[in-house]
């Protein structure tokens, strides 16, 4: 299968493809922190073509038999003249998915490895990305990948 899977930049007409993925991740986020997620459509056409029209945003699609069966949707960001930090160039990847029907395959792995090629020639410096505490299969993924913990963000409930 992982020599049939196509990865390649986003289209508009990617639309219906892309938003039943997200709409997989929401769900997930919907369901484990409805403190937090309110449980409406995340996206639309118009906010998906303006994504795509961002120049910092870089959106690739996992393709197999023409379905799209993952997303990794980053984007660059730059410090620059900070006080305390460094000049650094970052690649945050805001979601990662692949449709629960083909997990384990291999797809998130080449969807990662294509994200970490792009980076290398636009000179960033590091790929970061931010994961839920209870998305214990994401965590394994991404030590899977030789990604390690920056930092931890905690809460306590007030209400």
């Amino acid at each position: 299968m992982d020599e049939k899977i196509i990865i390649r930049k986003a289209k508009p007409n990617d639309f219906s493809g892309v938003h039943k993925l997200i709409m997989q991740v929401h769900k997930l986020h919907v369901s484990k922190r409805n403190d937090i997620y309110k449980d409406i459509d995340p996206m639309n056409f118009e906010e998906f073509k303006t994504e795509l029209s961002n120049s910092n945003n870089i959106y690739l699609i996992a393709e197999f038999e023409n379905e799209i069966v993952g997303i990794c949707f980053s984007q660059i960001k730059e410090i620059l003249n900070n006080k305390i930090i460094k000049n650094r160039k970052i690649l945050h990847i805001e979601d990662i998915c692949v449709d629960e029907n083909y997990q384990k395959k291999g797809i998130g792995k080449k969807l990662y490895n294509q994200i970490l090629e792009l980076a290398k020639e636009k000179n960033i410096d590091d790929i970061e990305l931010m994961v839920w505490g209870f998305n214990e299969n994401a965590i394994k993924f991404y030590e899977n990948l030789g990604m390690s913990i920056k930092n931890l963000k905690f809460e306590q409930k007030i209400k």
